[in-house]
């Protein structure tokens, strides 16, 4: 599977985002043709490559010759749709000018129906995007990952006056997604940027582990004190790990990584249904779920619900919450996670074939734990104790890893 990180240290914005695309390998010429299926005039795409802090990367310049022009979605979406461009990349760049009039439609307490584009309707924003799904399209991205997003702080000018920075839309735009301000007043997000990486970004945080394919550089229009610069790593998607947060390479380093802890109460669900809410959970890509007996007020007994989850997949798993359990509430909090690099092997043993889980640290391998399903498989096939079955097939990947070493 083909994987994407951006690694958001300056922002992101539309502009950029396409920049390191194109910096990655988007063929120049083939992002053009694809544009000029958009049944648009009056700009000229340009390309330039610039140093930032001692950093090259690639400026995107989307000259244009229109002024002030305000668009609704609807049109928009007219324009996307009557265009010859494939129906994926038609989908999913309304996709994000549709997140884009959602925000907007919020922050002025209207409908995404009514919300007039100002800066983000003009031609330049609408190549940014669709520019950007094209990238994705022809490099063959699967999924996307990014880090905590820096959003700068201060104020900025708009088309609505001067505004906090992150400004309101962009700020909707970024709701579950972890995010710190950093000390640069200047505004490194945009709602465009901000946009495209909520449409497309399954998780945040560490880098996942990977074979690197190519990096790209999307560079800023500022000069800021550190590289105005928004970084992609495309790669292959290291094999063996079987969920999607398990992506730490390395050779031992403690890694870092941001998530949430959703939790619930529950004292008056019938306990049968936690081992099917459990698996739903987890399928559903819960990193955790795990249940603490607890003591509630009148002294009744009760269990807390925990899942770890994704920060921007929090509003589907409380609706799965909502729909699945008797709570009317929940709580919800960011962690920080510190955790040893760990893969998923699998070896021949007297058994068959096993699967476990290594752990290393500082060069040392630190902890093995064989699946669980493969002991069990082995223990009801060979007619062992589990507990037996489980030592010898632990024993028998230490073995092996280290005839590998």
């Amino acid at each position: 599977m083909k994987i994407a990180y951006f690694h958001c240290f300056a922002g992101i914005s539309g502009d950029m985002t396409l920049g390191a695309l194109v910096d990655a390998g988007l063929d120049w010429e083939v992002l053009k043709e694809d544009l000029a299926k958009l049944p648009i005039t009056g700009y000229r795409l340009d390309k330039e490559i610039v140093v930032k802090q001692g950093v090259s990367g690639t400026k995107v310049h989307v000259l244009t010759e229109e002024e002030h022009v305000h668009r609704h979605l609807s049109d928009i979406v007219e324009i996307i749709s009557s265009s010859t461009l494939p129906e994926v990349v038609k989908e999913k760049s309304i996709a994000v000018f549709t997140r884009l009039a959602e925000a907007e439609a919020k922050v002025h307490n209207t409908t995404p129906d009514r919300i007039h584009f100002h800066e983000v309707g003009a031609l330049d924003a609408i190549i940014d995007i669709v520019g950007s799904v094209i990238g994705l399209y022809h490099l063959g991205i699967e999924k996307v990952y990014a880090s905590s997003v820096h959003t700068g702080t201060g104020f900025t000018q708009c088309a609505h006056g001067v505004m906090p920075i992150p400004a309101p839309a962009t700020l909707e735009l970024l709701k579950g997604v972890p995010v710190y301000a950093g000390e640069i007043e200047k505004e490194l997000v945009t709602p465009t940027g901000a946009a495209i990486l909520t449409t497309f970004c399954h998780n945040y945080g560490s880098m996942p582990a990977m074979k690197i394919l190519s990096t790209g550089y999307g560079a800023g229009q500022r000069d800021l004190e550190i590289p105005n610069l928004l970084r992609l790593t495309i790669g292959e998607k290291a094999q063996g790990c079987t969920k999607e947060h398990i992506r730490y390479g390395g050779k031992g380093e403690i890694h870092q990584g941001e998530a949430l802890m959703m939790e619930v109460n529950l004292d008056d669900m019938n306990p049968e249904f936690y081992d099917y809410l459990i698996t739903k959970f987890l399928k559903a890509g819960a990193m955790d779920v795990f249940l603490q007996p607890i003591q509630m007020k009148k002294n009744r007994p009760a269990i807390v619900l925990s899942l770890l989850i994704p920060a921007q997949e929090v509003e589907k798993f409380y609706q799965m919450i909502f729909s699945e359990t008797t709570s009317i509430g929940v709580r919800v909090y960011p962690v920080t996670k510190y955790m040893l690099p760990y893969e998923i092997v699998t070896v021949d043993t007297e058994y068959g074939k096993v699967r476990a889980k290594i752990a290393r640290y500082q060069d040392n391998l630190r902890n093995i734990a064989p699946e669980y399903e493969d002991c069990k498989k082995v223990a009801e096939e060979q007619g062992k104790p589990i507990k037996e079955v489980y030592d010898l097939i632990k024993f028998a990947v230490y073995k092996e890893l280290q005839t590998d070493e």
